[in-house]
């Protein structure tokens, strides 16, 4: 049965997730997208699980992380970053690109500060930033490694319990630099998929994925030779998985089903000189 917020959603026509498509992308050129501080090794981090997902937030002594120029007409300030997976590492991902899913989906979201608050910032169109980045699990001896994001994964087993938070790293965003680092990306307007789905998100979702190389994102078990048993390589996307919700169940799988695009405009971003 569907909930009271779905429910809300059914008449609304600018709803995320998408599938983003090449055939129906219009191409823009704008000067390129800036993001300011948040790589820096200034102030705190702290990874909580929300019971939904888990959270990244900053603080402490550091400069506010800043997105803007590109297709925003204002800057937006760091929220939270927060991940999104599912049962397999094949459809963890909540957007897809020409119908092509991934492992896992990364959201930054930003607030416009040109209004007072949050919750304020939901009420308008282009109340929210919200940057996404995907991950796609493969194996070989040729994918780059991402030592910061294990800076997060490894901590995932202090965070299982609903509420659960600890300290890591200030530059656990490092990861974020690699992928931004594109010929071009996707920009829609949609929704922020919490509460009731307001329709107050401009996305930004990055096509370059961050390759998560199997042998250095996983941890090798040894079973008993007595048993025969093979050595498998358990995957730290995994660890996500074990997190748990309110109720004290794994979070198997967190994303939302695609939405449909509708008479929505689908921007193809290429970076050019102002």
């Amino acid at each position: 049965m569907a909930t009271e917020n779905q429910l809300k959603t059914l008449s609304r026509k600018r709803q995320s997730p998408i599938d983003l498509r090449d055939d129906v992308a219009r191409l823009k050129y704008l000067p390129p997208l800036t993001l300011i501080g948040h790589w820096l090794n200034d102030g705190e981090a702290t990874l909580t699980n929300s019971g939904d997902y888990a959270v990244i937030e900053l603080s402490g002594e550091r400069i506010p992380s800043i997105v803007k120029c590109g297709p925003l007409n204002d800057e937006y300030e760091f929220h939270n970053a927060h991940f999104h997976w599912a049962e397999d590492d094949c459809r963890g991902s909540e957007h897809t690109i020409n119908s092509t899913w991934f492992s896992m989906e990364a959201h930054v979201v930003h607030w416009n500060r040109k209004y007072r608050t949050f919750d304020e910032c939901l009420k308008h169109a282009d109340g929210l930033c919200i940057l996404a980045y995907l991950f796609m699990v493969k194996d070989g001896k040729y994918c780059r490694s991402h030592s910061m994001l294990e800076k997060i994964t490894d901590n995932l087993e202090d965070v299982v319990s609903f509420g659960a938070t600890t300290n890591i790293p200030a530059n656990s965003l490092c990861w974020m630099r690699e992928a931004v680092r594109c010929d071009y990306y996707y920009f829609y307007h949609g929704s922020y998929n919490k509460g009731d789905f307001p329709e107050c998100a401009l996305w930004i979702v990055f096509p370059n994925v961050i390759s998560i190389r199997s042998d250095q994102v996983g941890h090798l078990i040894s079973f008993n030779e007595k048993e025969n048993a093979q050595n498998f390589l358990l995957l730290k996307v995994a660890e996500f998985r074990k997190l748990q919700d309110a109720k004290g169940r794994e979070i198997k799988s967190n994303g939302r089903k695609l939405q449909l695009l509708g008479d929505r405009r689908i921007y193809k971003v290429f970076p050019c000189c102002e």
